[in-house]
């Protein structure tokens, strides 16, 4: 069965097994009432080559996604996925491959030395993104993949090393769960660098803000870490503008911490990330069926 399908329903149109009983609960979808109407949801897979496969897919969207949000500057920015068949790889784009043009042969494959390995594209890859991700991975085995691009608001709000306020709903996504690296040592050309921004990001925060840089997004799977980023951006635009008109008359209303807690658990879960993060795939591969070639 082709994997580009399989995430579309569930097997027979119902629930699969404990985890999808789990991810529908975390979705809160409304179907019908002999439950045939159900959300898509992720598919299980029947060897690691086919989630490798499925993986795989979603990281050529997810580079695509980022082209049509602005994200693409010159050879900046990288979105990596842990390998399903040997957690000590992870999957990148090939540098000075501009996002929208990137398809999955055009991944390649890195080791834990960032060396370029046999399996996938044979590119070179961004010396920097190494520096980072691979630290990231190897000190959060929890998360699968990881993005970081030049956005124009991220780096805005990256100069004021701070994490967003809890201003409005999209922000609880990132309530106790956005970390901040307090740093700027240049551009990140050793893992030593890279292990500082992956202890910032801590054991339990998926994002983190880099001062004077931009930010990072986490995830267990690339769709989650890739809308976390599209979230971010936007939330880093909206606080922004809120500081901008904030005075007096004007003053800025914080949600409290009880309507805070019970949001970010309700609209910022891995399993709402990832269905979030769907339609966004869908356009892509409507538009150019070929990324995932």
């Amino acid at each position: 069965m082709s994997t580009t399908t399989t995430e579309t329903v569930p097997q027979n149109g119902h629930s699969n097994g404990t985890s999808s009983n789990k991810f529908f609960d975390e979705v809160h979808f409304l179907g019908d009432k002999d439950g045939k109407v159900v959300i898509r949801s992720p598919p299980n897979f029947n060897t690691p080559e086919e989630e490798r496969e499925y993986q795989k897919q979603h990281l050529a969207a997810a580079f695509r996604v980022f082209a049509r949000q602005g994200f693409d500057e010159g050879v900046a920015g990288h979105i990596s996925l842990r390998d399903p068949l040997n957690p000590h790889h992870f999957w990148i784009n090939p540098l000075s491959m501009h996002f929208s043009m990137i398809r999955v042969s055009d991944l390649v494959l890195v080791n834990e030395k960032g060396q370029v390995l046999p399996g996938g594209a044979q590119h070179p890859i961004n010396g920097p993104a190494f520096a980072i991700h691979s630290e990231i991975h190897k000190a959060r085995p929890d998360l699968n993949a990881a993005c970081h691009a030049h956005s124009v608001y991220g780096k805005a709000f990256s100069c004021f090393a701070r994490p967003i306020e809890m201003l409005y709903q999209d922000a609880l996504r990132f309530y106790n769960d956005l970390a901040v690296y307090p740093r700027y040592g240049g551009t990140v050309i050793s893992t030593e660098e890279g292990a500082r921004i992956a202890k910032a990001l801590g054991p339990t925060c998926r994002s983190v803000i880099l001062q004077n840089h931009g930010m990072i997004t986490c995830g267990r799977t690339v769709d989650e870490a890739a809308f976390l980023f599209i979230a971010l951006d936007r939330c880093c635009h909206a606080q922004m503008m809120a500081n901008a008109a904030a005075g007096p008359g004007w003053e800025k209303v914080y949600i409290n911490q009880e309507e805070a807690e019970m949001t970010h658990k309700k609209s910022g879960n891995s399993s709402k990330m990832w269905l979030a993060f769907q339609p966004y795939y869908d356009q892509v591969v409507r538009e150019d069926p070929s990324v995932l070639e």
